[in-house]
């Protein structure tokens, strides 16, 4: 058996350092920042028009007074106007309905960008050029693709999960006081068992399509088409794929380890700075202004403060995801025959002996 996963590591190390310090370029990491940040994107009809306020004679009583036909009405006694604890409201159904539909569609366009940013991701890293508009136009239908694939998984294991507790609807209907503990604790137990066995899946599943992607994108086909090849050559060399799934939970651990302490002496710096900082405007504000106006000044700083905590913690991150990325890269290069991953640093092929430069360049 090969050890691909293992020496994915280095070539994944080395491939990582010459894409972004060999040399170092500060808008090409501003891009991939944006990419790995993505892969992390009317009128509403209330349920009727008009109000639903009616007024009878509990809006004011029983001591209504007599009124002549013709005449209007005036307010009894002691009311100044509607009285709003009799009013009947719009109901919020229509207003929930609509909240609910448009985080649904906020959320798709949030899954479609990242299914998008998957193959932009891929296409980046292998060529070591972000072309991030050119890229974004040219795999937008592979990303939809993806986006309904994920979508299918997702309502598959819905089903299955909603089938494994058909079992325990029974208990749940019956009356607290009915239910034993010994039922309640297995119910716990399967209920915990259940997830784990559909996270197991889903990770395995996933895993899968990561590997799918860029065959999908060098070999022409689909996504499906290339999953299908990826199950294909696990079941031949499913070996493989156990030690790839354990190193890669070994690099996860460690890159979340060193990014908790990046991130922290980052926070911990930019912090104690930006706070120095703060203190020195509010004392200079404070000789020329009032105090709540001292807050709305400092306000701005505080905005742009933030947007630089934020944008230092993105940076941090791209060395790590781009890792992660060549090293997945680089284990299908080499535990998929055939793959055909043009990498930028592949070596240039010597011309065949007997054939002439000018022949080979035709």
């Amino acid at each position: 058996m090969s050890w691909y996963a293992i020496d994915a590591v280095d070539r994944a190390f080395l491939r990582a350092k010459k894409a972004l310090f060999e040399p170092f370029d500060f808008w090409k990491w501003v891009k991939l920042a944006v990419i790995i940040f993505l892969l992390g994107g009317a009128a509403s009809n209330y349920g009727g028009s008009g109000t639903n306020y009616r007024m009878d004679s509990e809006d004011f009583g029983n001591n209504l007074p007599y009124v002549e036909p013709g005449q209007i009405p005036g307010f009894p006694s002691g009311m100044n106007g509607i009285d709003p604890y009799h009013m009947y409201f719009p109901e919020p159904a229509g207003v929930i309905i609509a909240v609910i539909v448009f985080l649904l569609l906020l959320a798709l366009l949030i899954s479609y960008i990242s299914s998008i940013m998957e193959f932009v991701f891929v296409e980046s890293l292998v060529k070591n050029e972000v072309k991030f508009w050119a890229y974004l136009g040219e795999f937008m239908g592979k990303g939809f693709y993806l986006l309904l694939v994920r979508l299918a998984l997702g309502l598959v294991f819905l089903v299955f999960f909603a089938i494994a507790f058909l079992p325990l609807i029974p208990t749940i209907l019956e009356e607290p006081s009915d239910v034993s503990v010994p039922v309640l604790i297995g119910g716990i137990f399967w209920f915990i068992v259940v997830l784990l066995i559909l996270a197991l899946i889903g990770v395995a599943i996933n895993s899968f399509l990561s590997l799918a992607i860029p065959l999908s994108i060098y070999r022409n086909t689909g996504i499906l088409s290339a999953f299908g090849l990826v199950f294909a050559n696990f079941r031949k060399s499913w070996k493989e794929v156990i030690v790839y799934w354990f190193v890669r939970f070994l690099l996860s651990i460690g890159i979340a380890i060193l990014a908790i302490l990046l991130f922290g002496i980052t926070m911990l710096f930019l912090g104690l700075t930006f706070l120095i900082t703060d203190g020195i405007l509010y004392f200079l504000f404070s000789a020329l202004v009032s105090d709540p106006l001292v807050w709305i000044l400092l306000i701005p700083f505080v905005l742009i403060e933030l947007a630089l905590i934020f944008g230092a913690l993105l940076f941090l991150n791209v060395p790590l995801a781009v890792f992660m990325k060549y090293h997945l890269l680089s284990f299908l290069e080499t535990w998929f025959v055939g793959a055909e991953i043009p990498f930028f640093d592949a070596p240039v092929q010597e011309p065949e002996k007997g054939l002439s430069e000018a022949e080979v360049n035709f």
